[in-house]
């Protein structure tokens, strides 16, 4: 029974980040209100499956803000969420830098080396490399 719950593969999600330069006078509330905002505006929404909020420790302006998303309506919903997200981040947006889509894969504790779960790609955003720096207007 116990090697049936270490084969398993770990569920695919999508995982839709946003970076942005946060507005100086929301500083002080980011750490507590953005995780609030984010949960309490996308729960009833279909597929949320949770948040996570970075926010860099050398620059406080500087956050990420990484939404899962369960595989349900990943077609049909995809722009609405950016759309969803982006309506519920915007009081605290000064400069956007990065909106994206990637495939996630969490792995639970205890889960077995090597497995990786495959889901269909949805669209990707264009990766930065040496020779072409990354620009994004707001």
């Amino acid at each position: 029974m116990e090697n049936d719950v270490l084969l398993r593969r770990p569920k695919p999600l999508a995982a839709l980040s946003i970076e942005f330069v946060a507005k100086p006078e929301k500083v002080h509330c980011l750490r507590n209100t953005i995780p609030a905002t984010v949960r309490d505006g996308l729960e009833q929404a279909p597929g949320f499956a949770g948040c996570l909020v970075m926010i860099s420790d050398r620059e406080a302006r500087l956050v990420s803000v990484v939404t899962f998303w369960s595989d349900e309506g990943h077609k049909t919903h995809g722009s609405k969420r950016e759309q969803w997200l982006c309506r519920l981040l915007k009081p605290y947006v000064d400069h956007c830098l990065r909106v994206g889509t990637r495939d996630a894969y969490l792995t639970p504790p205890g889960f077995a080396r090597g497995g990786v779960a495959e889901r269909e790609s949805g669209p990707q955003v264009e990766t930065c490399t040496e020779q072409k720096p990354s620009v994004c207007v707001a």
